[in-house]
C-alpha cells in the first residue's frame, strides 16, 4: 500500500507589530553571529558547487526549471503535444470536457488513441480501469492455486513458493495502488467511481487471501523445512516473514466463521475510514459565518478584504460575514486584534459534529473489535507487533520521556506567548487560551521582520528552483538526477502534472516520479507519497507454468501480465522498475513570467515528500513486498524526516535558493531571520506532534472497548492534562485529524523519526551535508533495502552500533537518550 498523505501545517505569519517585552525573552543568539556563519557556509557551498560539479547538466537544471515554473513553454517539447487526453474519456489539455452526448464510437476512438495512465493500457479509460480486476484476479486465482498445490509438485516448486507469493501480491497491488491515487487525484468524476469500486473489490478478495489457511500452511512448511530454509536468501527470509506476520495478523488460525468475520470488518473499516477522511475537510456543524459588528471589529484584517465582506442594513447598521472554514478562518485567528472575534472563530470552526464524531467513533470501535478477533488486547497492539517499537509499551515509555524532557522549553514558549498577552492587553493576569495561540505565536515571531532583507523569502523557492536543487543534492550524495520525462498521450490525469526520469549515473534510468504538485478542485490537497509500482526482478517470474496441466480458462478470460522489465547495467536478469507520485496543494503558476513561489514550510513539505520517493527508487529489490518504502510505518518516515534537516542547512541551500527573476543568492541575513523565527516556537510545535501521537495512541488501545467510550471526552481530558491551553466545551478537533485512520496507532512514528534522524544528521552529515562518501553509507545501510532487512540492523549498520542491531528495549532505550539529550538544547 502506499505510504499515506502527511498533513501539512502552516507557518506563524511574521507580518504583525513586535511585541518587544515579550520577543526579548527568547533571544538567544545575536543576529550578528549567525549571519557571519551562514554567509561562511554558503559562501562554502557556492566554491563547493563550483569545484565539484553537479552530474547534472545545465541544460537539464534549465530544462527542470523551466519544466516546473513556466510549463507552457515546454508543451510540444519531450514527446507532448497540446491536444493530448488526460486519461480516456473527458477531453484535452486546454480543452472543454466532453458532453454527455459523446458517442460509443467517440470514446472508443479517443481511448485507442492514448497509452493510458502511467503508459498502462488497462487504464485508457473508467470502463478499462474495472476490467482490470477481473484480469487481476484470474492471474490472482492462478497463482493462489499455484502456491496451494506446490507440495503436490516436489521441492523445487517449493522453492519458487516464496516468489509466487510475492508475484501475487504485485498483481493485485498494481491495480489496488493505482487505484488509491486515482481515487484521490483524478478529476473526472467517473475515473474516480471506477478507482472506488476497483479498490473495494480488490481490497475485500485480499482480505479473503489473508485469511486462507491453505496459502499459510504452505508458506509456514516452506520456512519449516530445512532443506529449503539454507537456501533462502536473506531477502526471501524476510519477505516470508511478512507475507506469515500478515497471515497471523488475520486471525489464520481463527475458524471459519471468524475468518469470515475479519473480512467482514476489515471491509467495514476501508468504508469508514474513506467517509472519516473526505469528511476531515468539510465544514462541521458550526455555522458558514461569523457575523461582526462593527466590522471595525476585525482590525488586522486587509481594509480592502472587510469591506468586500461588509453589507449595510436598511438601518445603516454594517456586518461582515467571515466564513469560518479555509484561509480566512486563519487569517482570522492569526491576525484579528479583538479577542471576542478570535474567541467566536475558533468555536465556530472547530464546533463539534455530531455525524463526524460517530463516524471516527464507530472507526475506532471496529478496529478495536478486529484486535479483539485475532485475541489483541487492542488495536495499537495488533498494529505495532511488527513495528520497530515492537509494543505499546516501547511506545508510552519513549512518549512519556520525551514529553518530561520537553516541558521546561515548552513552559518557557507557553510563558513567552502569555506574557505578549500581558502586553498586548495590559493585564497582568492574563490567560492564554486556544484563540491565542496563533495570534500572539505571530506578534513574537515578528521581531525577526525588524531588519529589512528586501524580498521575501519566497522569492528564493519557487518550484522549479527547488525541484533544481533537489535534483543537484540527490547528484552529490548519490549520483543521481532528474531529467524531464517525455509524456506520452493519455499518460497523466491532469494538465499540470509533470514527469521526471530517475537517472543514475552507474545504472541509468532506475525509475519515474510524477509529480502533481498544485491545488485545484476535488484533489486531495495533504501532501503525499503514491507508490504506484515497486520494483522487482522479474525475469524469474516463470509464467508459462501457472496454468496447471490440463487446467482450463474459460473462454475470453484476460490474464494480468508481468511487466517486461528493463535490463540494469551491473545487474543481472531484468526488473520492473518503480513509479511514485508526489502531490501537493501549492498555488498554481499564473504565467510563463511568474512561477509559483513556495513558502519555507512548503519547500519543507516538498523536500520530505521527495525522501519518500527516493526511498522507493534506491530500494529497488528483487522483490515487491520488500521494495522501497514496503517497510515498517516507523522506519518509512526516516529518509523523508532526514531530507528537512537537509533543507535546513546553509551548505544545501546554496546549492540552488536563487531569487526566481535576478538569480542573486539567498542573502545570509534573510536565512538567519528565517531560522530564528522557526526555532522560536519549536518545543511548542513537537509538543503539539506529541499530543497528537498519545491521543493516537489512546484511541487505539483497551479503553475503547468500554461502554461509556467516545472519542471527544478522551480529547478533552488529554488537551486539559497535557495541553498547553485548556479544552473548549463544544469543540472537538480530533475530527480534522485525518492520520488517525491513514497512521492509526502509528503517528508517533513521526516523532520517533525526528529523533533517530536528528543522530543520523549529527554523526554522519552535519560535518559534509552534500559528501558522496556520507551519501553512499546512506544508500548502501537503508536505502537500499526498502523493508529487505530488519530496520534496527540497518540503523545499527549505519551508526556503527552494535546495541541497536538487536532491536530490543536497550535499542529503544537509546533511541530515547538521543531524544531527551536533543530536548535540553532546544
Amino acid at each position: 500500500m502506499p505510504v499515506r498523505e502527511r498533513a501539512v501545517e502552516s507557518s506563524p505569519s511574521t507580518s504583525a507589530t513586535v511585541v518587544a517585552a515579550a520577543a526579548a525573552a527568547a533571544a538567544t543568539v545575536t543576529a550578528e553571529a549567525a549571519a557571519a556563519a551562514t554567509a561562511a557556509a554558503v559562501s562554502r557551498a557556492a566554491t563547493a558547487a563550483t569545484a565539484s560539479p553537479s552530474i547534472s547538466t545545465t541544460s537539464e537544471s534549465n530544462d527542470l526549471r523551466t519544466l516546473f515554473d513556466a510549463p507552457s513553454t515546454m508543451r510540444g517539447g519531450y514527446g507532448r503535444r497540446r491536444d493530448l487526453h488526460y486519461g480516456g474519456i473527458g477531453g484535452h489539455y486546454g480543452a472543454k470536457p466532453a458532453t454527455p452526448a459523446t458517442t460509443a464510437a467517440a470514446i472508443a476512438s479517443a481511448a485507442s488513441d492514448t497509452a493510458g495512465l502511467f503508459q498502462y493500457p488497462t487504464l485508457k479509460t473508467p470502463e478499462t480501469f474495472l476490467e482490470s480486476v477481473n484480469a487481476a484476479i484470474a492471474r490472482g486465482y492462478l497463482l493462489v492455486e499455484r502456491i496451494a498445490h506446490a507440495p503436490e509438485r516436489g521441492e523445487q516448486e517449493m522453492k519458487k513458493v516464496i516468489k509466487l507469493f510475492d508475484r501475487l501480491s504485485d498483481v493485485l497491488c498494481k491495480v489496488i495502488d493505482a487505484a488509491e491515487l486515482v481515487r484521490c487525484l483524478h478529476p473526472d468524476p467517473a475515473w474516480r467511481q471506477s478507482a472506488e469500486t476497483v479498490y473495494e473489490e480488490l481490497f475485500s478478495w485480499m482480505n479473503t487471501l489473508n485469511t486462507d489457511p491453505r496459502l499459510y500452511s504452505v508458506l509456514k512448511r516452506v520456512v519449516d523445512t530445512p532443506a529449503i530454509e539454507r537456501g533462502l536468501s536473506a531477502a526471501e527470509r524476510q519477505v516470508a516473514l511478512v507475507f506469515l506476520r500478515d497471515f497471523e495478523k488475520s486471525g489464520i488460525h481463527l475458524s471459519d466463521a471468524k475468518r469470515a468475520d475479519f473480512v467482514r470488518i476489515s471491509d467495514k473499516i476501508v468504508g469508514l475510514g474513506r467517509d472519516f477522511i473526505q469528511r476531515t475537510t468539510t465544514p462541521g456543524a458550526g455555522p458558514a459565518h461569523i457575523m461582526v459588528s462593527p466590522p471595525s471589529r476585525l482590525q488586522g484584517l486587509s481594509p480592502t478584504y472587510i469591506q468586500r465582506i461588509t453589507r449595510t442594513n436598511k438601518m445603516g447598521e454594517q456586518t461582515a460575514a467571515v466564513p469560518t472554514t479555509g484561509w480566512e478562518a486563519q487569517m482570522v485567528l492569526k491576525h484579528v486584534e479583538d479577542e471576542g472575534v478570535r474567541r467566536a472563530m475558533y468555536v465556530a470552526s472547530m464546533a463539534e459534529d455530531k455525524s463526524k464524531v460517530a463516524i471516527l467513533d464507530d472507526l475506532l470501535r471496529s478496529r478495536y473489535e478486529l484486535a479483539q478477533l485475532v485475541g489483541m488486547e487492542s488495536y495499537g497492539d495488533m498494529f505495532l507487533v511488527d513495528k520497530m517499537v515492537k509494543d505499546t509499551e516501547n511506545v508510552a515509555a519513549f512518549m512519556t520521556a520525551l514529553y518530561k524532557s520537553q516541558m521546561p522549553a515548552v513552559s518557557a514558549e507557553v510563558e513567552l506567548l502569555r506574557k505578549a498577552k500581558e502586553v498586548h492587553t495590559k493585564d497582568k493576569d492574563a490567560k492564554l487560551q486556544a484563540w491565542d495561540r496563533d495570534f500572539y505565536a505571530r506578534m513574537v515571531s515578528a521581531r525577526t521582520n525588524t531588519q529589512d532583507h528586501g524580498d521575501p523569502i519566497n522569492a528564493y523557492f519557487s518550484v522549479g528552483t527547488t525541484m533544481d536543487g533537489l535534483s543537484k543534492l540527490f547528484s552529490r550524495l548519490y549520483g543521481i538526477r532528474f531529467v524531464a520525462g517525455a509524456l506520452q498521450p493519455g499518460e497523466v490525469w491532469h494538465e499540470d502534472v509533470q514527469r521526471l526520469d530517475v537517472i543514475d549515473e552507474r545504472e541509468g534510468l532506475i525509475g519515474t516520479i510524477y509529480c502533481d504538485l498544485y491545488a485545484r478542485e476535488g484533489k486531495q490537497m495533504n501532501a503525499a507519497h503514491y507508490t504506484v509500482r515497486c520494483a522487482r526482478r522479474v525475469d524469474d517470474d516463470d509464467e508459462v507454468n501457472d496454468v496447471a496441466a490440463g487446467m482450463q480458462l474459460r473462454d475470453g478470460v484476460e490474464l494480468a501480465m508481468a511487466d517486461p522489465g528493463v535490463t540494469i547495467q551491473g545487474k543481472p536478469g531484468r526488473y520492473q522498475l518503480p513509479l511514485a507520485v508526489l502531490s501537493c496543494g501549492f498555488s498554481r503558476p499564473s504565467g510563463s513570467n511568474s512561477p509559483t513561489l513556495l513558502s519555507w514550510v512548503e519547500v519543507e513539505t516538498l523536500f520530505h515528500e521527495m525522501g519518500h520517493a527516493m526511498h522507493s527508487m534506491i530500494g529497488r529489490t528483487d522483490y515487491h513486498n520488500v521494495s522501497g518504502t514496503r517497510c515498517p510505518i516507523d522506519f518509512v518516515e526516516i529518509p523523508s524526516i532526514l531530507m528537512e534537516h537537509f533543507l535546513a542547512d546553509p551548505t544545501v541551500l546554496g546549492l540552488f535558493a536563487t531569487h526566481y527573476k535576478t538569480g542573486a543568492p539567498l542573502p545570509a541575513g534573510l536565512l538567519t531571520a528565517n531560522e530564528a523565527n522557526r526555532s522560536t516556537f519549536r518545543a511548542l510545535e513537537l509538543h503539539s506532534q506529541m499530543t497528537m501521537a498519545i491521543l493516537d495512541q489512546l484511541y487505539y488501545s483497551s479503553m475503547v472497548g468500554k461502554s461509556n467510550f467516545n472519542s471527544t471526552g478522551v480529547m478533552e481530558y488529554l488537551q486539559n492534562k497535557l495541553g498547553v491551553v485548556p479544552s473548549v466545551p463544544g469543540t472537538a478537533w480530533q475530527t480534522g485529524f485525518g492520520h488517525l485512520y491513514g497512521y492509526g496507532a502509528g503517528y508517533y512514528s513521526y516523532i520517533f523519526g525526528k529523533t533517530v534522524t536528528g543522530q543520523i544528521w549529527d554523526q554522519i552529515f552535519r560535518a559534509s551535508p552534500t559528501s558522496r562518501e556520507a551519501g553512499e553509507r546512506l544508500r548502501e545501510h537503508v536505502l537500499k533495502w526498502g523493508g529487505g532487512k530488519d530496520p534496527w540492523a540497518c540503523l545499527g549498520g549505519l551508526l556503527e552500533d552494535e546495541r541497536l542491531c538487536k532491536g530490543d528495549k536497550e535499542a529503544m532505550r537509546i533511541v530515547g537518550d538521543w531524544g531527551t539529550a536533543r530536548s535540553s538544547r532546544v
